[in-house]
């Protein structure tokens, strides 16, 4: 089963991603997708409690994107 966490970069400043494992494999990974961490928390949380296929990851943090800005 897919899992979604998040990650953190704060050379400079702050940045959030978040990977997606399957066990303790990185099957994916969007790096500095906001400065708002408490935002890429709640999206990961989303992500994690409607299961979300691997397939929709991109798109949905390109939505979460479009709609954060």
């Amino acid at each position: 089963m897919v899992t979604y966490k998040v990650i953190g970069d704060c050379k400079g400043v702050c940045t959030y991603g978040i990977i997606a494992v399957d066990s303790d494999r990185v099957l994916d990974e969007i790096k500095d997708i906001s400065v708002n961490k408490n935002a890429v928390e709640e999206l990961a949380w989303l992500m994690n409690r409607e299961q979300l296929s691997l397939i929709h990851f991109r798109d949905a943090v390109e939505d979460f994107l479009v709609r954060e800005y």
